[in-house]
């Protein structure tokens, strides 16, 4: 028969493990919301734009926590030339 500190060893790495797969998730996503913000933001480049991100009722879902968000981000695109020495 196994013994209780089995199942408990068990219950935790099978924790452990979806919690570092989670966590690769959530890296990669971010990742990619970056990439595409900056694939944005180069085709912006000289136009003195903005660039705003909106969002209502956006829920971060992080496993264990979850938070819900209402509001905005205002990126100034302007890029300076670079100073000849």
């Amino acid at each position: 028969m196994l013994s209780p500190v089995y199942f408990i060893t068990v219950f935790l790495l099978e924790t452990e493990r979806r919690m570092e797969n989670h966590s690769k998730s959530m890296e990669k996503a971010a990742q990619n919301m970056a990439d595409t913000v900056i694939a944005i933001m180069d085709r912006l480049a000289g136009k003195e734009s903005d660039l705003k991100l909106s969002f209502e009722d956006l829920t971060l879902d992080m496993g264990m926590f979850k938070a819900k968000l209402n509001g905005a981000i205002v990126l100034d695109v302007v890029y300076a030339k670079e100073a000849k020495t």
